[in-house]
């Protein structure tokens, strides 16, 4: 099967909904379980049947009436329609608590995802290895960021130094970038930026174990 997108742009929203099944169906892979209907996978993922439909047929047909899903070809298709195929190099910046964590995490590479620089302008930090990548000064990211060919760049510094990093890595040319920092960050229309902020979910969480 060849996955190719509609003519019409996919949602933004569509490609976190796939990875989310795609996370239910390497769980289920696990298991004796052959095959999976779009109700299973409702009840599992916690996501409509129509709306697991609608997201897969923005890439192509799946599954066969009465049957559902072959867990091992739609993981497959999943991870075709992602680009899991070839490595995607990440960048961090900023080698503290929470960039240390990310750098020494095994499990990324097996998704196809590998630190190929890290930065940081503490001297204390530069020259040591962290993970499996040595740090680098931030001095040289422009450079560095350029001869290791990286696709994405991770910001994991502090509030007041986050917009700069985020300025120098698209200076540097890149266009997708993951932020740490919880502080909002301002990017050209034509850069893909994601936040991550640990306290505004935890807060969330707060509210409804309050509120239930």
């Amino acid at each position: 099967m060849n996955i190719a997108l509609d003519e019409k742009k996919v949602s933004d929203a569509v490609i976190p909904r796939i990875l989310h099944y795609l996370r239910v169906i390497q769980q289920l892979e696990k298991s004796d379980k052959m095959t999976i209907s779009s109700e299973e996978l409702s009840k599992i993922a916690n996501v409509s049947a129509f709306q697991i439909r609608k997201d897969l047929a923005n890439f192509g047909k799946f599954g066969q009436p009465g049957t559902g899903y072959d867990i091992s070809n739609l993981k497959k298709y999943l991870l075709d329609i992602i680009g899991s195929k070839e490595m995607c190099n990440l960048g961090l910046v900023g080698v503290g608590n929470l960039g240390s964590a990310l750098l020494n995490y095994k499990g990324f590479e097996e998704e196809g995802l590998k630190f190929v620089a890290a930065f940081d302008k503490d001297e204390g930090k530069v020259g040591k290895v962290c993970g499996n990548v040595i740090v680098e000064h931030s001095n040289n990211l422009k450079e560095s960021i350029k001869k290791n060919d990286v696709h994405i760049g991770i910001i994991a510094v502090s509030v007041d130094n986050a917009q700069q990093v985020a300025d120098k890595l698209i200076e540097a040319g890149i266009f997708s970038i993951l932020n740490f920092a919880p502080v909002v960050i301002s990017v050209p229309k034509e850069i893909t930026l994601r936040d991550v902020d640990l306290s505004i979910e935890l807060k969330a969480l707060r509210y409804f174990s309050v509120n239930k």
